[in-house]
């Protein structure tokens, strides 16, 4: 079997063919990459958006009806005497159904009195700051003296009352007794208190 050589040495064509196999080995592998490319840059596509969404907050709005008039103004008591108010409270805010509204102290003067004013809070419907004839109690929500309210219901976390509106507007009326104690010493004769009462609603 002849082979060919070139001045004495032998052709080698086995390297030749194996250069022109990678050479068309590469240029098959980019064909493959450019119709995968395409491929993908062909493919079909959809989008579809809402747009506009807007959002606000509601509010809580608690109202009475005492026109900004203090509920007792009672001067020159005797041990024994009774005094007796109602005061109607609204929540309407937008805020459907909000958490308890809760009573408590709103803060105190005490000119040695308070110790001796016993004070019955009820919860209930009828009646406003006007008359409390239409009155009907659906809860005790505190008894106790004056000066023990102001230690006891000091904030909405210690308040007091179970009122939960569960619409807006809704309302309850509070009726307040007070009674000076038959057992108010006689040292007390001239001394004075003066409290405040804030109701709070919170969402």
């Amino acid at each position: 079997m002849s082979r060919e050589t070139n001045r004495g040495h032998p052709v080698h064509r086995t390297t030749t063919t194996r250069a022109i196999s990678i050479g068309a080995g590469l240029i098959s592998l980019l064909l493959v990459t450019l119709l995968v490319t395409r491929a993908s840059n062909a493919a079909f596509t959809d989008t579809t958006e809402n747009v506009g969404s807007t959002f606000s907050a509601g509010s809580i709005d608690l109202v009475d009806d005492d026109s900004g008039s203090a509920m007792f103004t009672a001067g020159a008591l005797a041990p024994g005497n009774t005094l007796q108010e109602c005061i109607t409270v609204t929540s309407q805010g937008t805020v459907a159904d909000p958490a308890e509204v809760r009573l408590y102290s709103g803060g105190q003067t005490d000119g040695g009195l308070a110790t001796h004013l016993d004070v019955t809070i009820e919860e209930g419907t009828g009646g406003s700051s006007a008359a409390c004839g239409a009155f009907s109690p659906s809860s005790t929500i505190y008894t106790g003296t004056l000066a023990a309210f102001d230690t006891t219901h000091s904030s909405y976390g210690t308040g007091a009352g179970v009122w939960d509106p569960s619409s807006t507007p809704d309302s309850i009326t509070y009726r307040f007794t007070v009674t000076l104690g038959n057992d108010t010493p006689n040292s007390a004769q001239g001394a004075d208190a003066v409290a405040a009462f804030t109701w709070e609603v919170q969402s």
